[in-house]
């Protein structure tokens, strides 16, 4: 009989660098109390997070495939963009 078991739990934690405090870690110590755990932090690609989904792969194709078409539409502020969406 063989008892080698290599199973592990598995947390992530998702969050920009301007959320980071205390709480993180608070969290960590509670969820793996007296446990040596390992922190890895990595950059995430944006694009990567942009196609993540296919709905949001689709919707990405789409918006690329007028942006070359020449369909694209311009706001002279960001404010007269967030009406447009609005509506």
């Amino acid at each position: 009989m063989n008892l080698d078991y290599n199973y592990y739990m598995v947390t992530t934690y998702k969050l920009n660098t301007r959320d980071l405090e205390g709480t993180l870690i608070n969290s960590i110590r509670t969820t793996y109390p007296n446990q040596v755990v390992e922190i890895q932090v990595r950059e995430q690609d944006e694009t990567e997070f942009l196609l993540s989904t296919p709905a949001n792969r689709d919707h990405m194709e789409k918006v690329l495939k007028e942006a070359e078409e020449g369909k694209l539409v311009a706001f002279e502020t960001l404010e007269l963009a967030i009406q447009a969406a609005k509506q």
